[in-house]
């Protein structure tokens, strides 16, 4: 049996994202996971709140809500859940994560991480050159930006909340980009689901690019 390590930056399991990627792998591997937010108490997840020019991160808690943090203060966190699943004999470990997190974190087995490969893949997709990018909070916008000029692409960018957002809400962000130019729209963030995809890509008519599954697809190549 292969063993995968899964680490979200908000609170383990995420059955959420588990219901997306599981199909994905072969019935043999076990998918085994941390959360950065796990072991916090109410006033140390607090304490994680951004401050001005810090990065920002969005993910939820076991109980669905949705949480911001600073990218910059939940790296040790990471760590200590790479170093747990490390010792429980994982392969390989997937952060449930799109951030950058600018080789910050070490480990003695391969770390996939999502923005890796999309910042790999979409400028080689993007043939003309323009990306739309869906972000879970307004304050993500001008980083998206950022990063994805970088590289080239035209961006973007639409604040849509997996966790808070409603389908009014996101049909009323599809509705708002079929006529934007651009081929590609990336949910840029690990919590858009396949449903959110679908109902992007059947209002809006562009090819819509979700992480999660993207992303096990690869980690099953790698292991099989």
């Amino acid at each position: 049996m292969k063993r995968i390590g899964l680490i979200t930056i908000g609170q383990s399991p995420r059955l959420d994202i588990l219901s997306d990627i599981e199909s994905v792998f072969d019935e043999d591997a076990e998918l085994l996971q941390r959360g950065a937010l796990d072991k916090l108490t109410q006033a140390e997840l607090a304490a994680l709140t951004p401050n001005e020019g810090e990065t920002v991160l969005v993910s939820c808690l076991r109980d669905g809500t949705a949480v911001t943090m600073a990218e910059e203060r939940v790296i040790g966190l990471l760590q200590t859940c790479i170093a747990e699943l490390e010792s429980e004999g994982v392969a390989c470990i997937l952060f449930l994560c799109t951030g950058d997190f600018k080789d910050r974190l070490t480990a003695k087995v391969p770390l996939i991480y999502p923005n890796r490969i999309l910042t790999g893949l979409l400028p080689a997709l993007c043939e003309d050159h323009k990306l739309i990018v869906m972000v879970p909070d307004q304050e993500q916008a001008a980083d998206a930006v950022a990063q994805w000029e970088s590289l080239g692409l035209e961006t973007q960018v639409v604040p849509i909340s997996p966790y808070e957002g409603s389908q009014e809400d996101f049909c009323t962000a599809a509705e708002s980009i079929k006529e934007s130019e651009g081929s590609y729209v990336l949910l840029d963030c690990m919590g858009y689901t396949s449903k959110m995809k679908h109902l992007v890509e059947s209002i809006s008519g562009k090819i819509v690019i979700l992480p999660r599954t993207l992303s096990a697809s690869i980690v099953q190549v790698l292991i099989s």
